[in-house]
C-alpha cells in the first residue's frame, strides 16, 4: 500500500514536469512508471492518465497564460474536432492493440525530439496573437480530429501531436506551441476521460491513488511551467528535444520488455 502510494505520487510528479516543459501527456511517463512496478490493465491506466492530464494541464495553463504564451483562438478551433475524436477514441480504446500503438507513438516522440533539438528560431514564427494561412489552418483542424481520436484511445491527451502541428505546420514559436498544445490537451483529456470513469469504478480502483498522482502532478507542473516560460527559445528547443527523445526511447524499450 505504501509503495503504491509513493509510486503514484512519483508518476504524477514526473508527468507534471514533462507536461510543463514540453506539453507531453501522461501516457509517455505515467503509464510506463506504473507498469514498471504494478500489473495494471492498460485500459485502466489509459483512464487514469487522462484524468491526471486534466488537472496537470489546467495548472500548467495558468502559468503559460501569465506569460502570454497561449494562442487561445487557434487552440479553441483545434479543440473542437479533437474533443469529438477523443470521445470516440475513449469508447473504442478497449478494442485497440495498445501495446503496438504505444511503441509506434514512442518512436514518433523520439523522432520529434531530434527535429525540435535541431530547430532554429526565426523572426517569422507565429506568436500568441498571429494569424496563419487559411489552408494550413483548415488542415490543422482536420488533423486535430485524429489527434483526439488516438488521444482518447491511447490515453495520450495529444499534447505532443498538437505541438507538432503547431510547430511544423503552423510555424509556432516554441513557447506558444507548448502553451497552446496544453490548452488543447486539457479539453481532449477532459472529454476523453469520461468514457473511462465507469470502467475504473467497475474494477474498484482506489481513487485515493489518483488524488495523490494529481497532487504530485500539480506540483511538478507548477515548477516546470515557470522554468519553461523563462528559458530562451533556443535553449528551450534543446531541452524539449532531449526530453522528447529520451521519453520516446525509454517508452519504446519499456514496451519491448513488457
Amino acid at each position: 500500500m505504501v509503495s503504491e502510494i509513493l509510486i503514484f505520487i512519483l508518476a504524477g510528479f514526473a508527468t507534471g514536469i514533462i507536461t510543463g516543459l514540453v506539453g507531453a501527456s501522461a501516457i509517455v511517463v505515467f503509464v510506463p512508471i506504473i507498469l514498471l512496478f504494478f500489473n495494471y490493465h492498460i485500459f485502466a491506466l489509459i483512464g487514469i492518465s487522462l484524468i491526471v492530464d486534466v488537472f496537470v494541464s489546467l495548472f500548467a495553463l495558468i502559468i503559460y497564460k501569465k506569460f502570454h504564451n497561449i494562442n487561445f483562438k487557434i487552440g479553441f478551433y483545434l479543440s473542437i474536432l479533437a474533443i469529438l475524436g477523443a470521445v470516440i477514441g475513449s469508447y473504442v480504446s478497449r478494442f485497440l492493440p495498445n501495446t503496438d500503438l504505444l511503441g509506434i507513438t514512442a518512436l514518433i516522440t523520439a523522432f520529434t525530439g531530434i527535429m525540435i533539438y535541431r530547430r532554429k528560431p526565426n523572426l517569422k514564427e507565429c506568436t500568441s496573437s498571429c494569424k496563419v494561412s487559411k489552408s494550413k489552418f483548415i488542415l490543422a483542424i482536420i488533423l486535430s480530429f485524429f489527434v483526439g481520436l488516438f488521444g482518447g484511445g491511447l490515453g495520450s491527451a495529444g499534447g505532443i501531436s498538437i505541438f507538432l502541428l503547431l510547430v511544423f505546420l503552423l510555424n509556432f514559436e516554441t513557447h506558444v506551441a507548448i502553451g497552446t498544445s496544453i490548452f488543447v490537451m486539457f479539453f481532449v483529456a477532459f472529454f476523453g476521460s469520461i468514457g473511462h470513469i465507469y470502467y475504473l469504478n467497475s474494477i474498484n480502483f482506489k481513487w485515493i491513488f489518483l488524488v495523490l498522482a494529481v497532487a504530485g502532478g500539480i506540483i511538478g507542473s507548477f515548477f516546470s511551467s515557470k522554468l519553461a516560460n523563462i528559458v530562451p527559445e533556443k535553449n528551450l528547443n534543446k531541452i524539449v528535444g532531449i526530453i522528447l527523445f529520451a521519453l520516446g526511447i525509454l517508452t519504446f524499450v519499456n514496451q519491448i520488455i513488457l
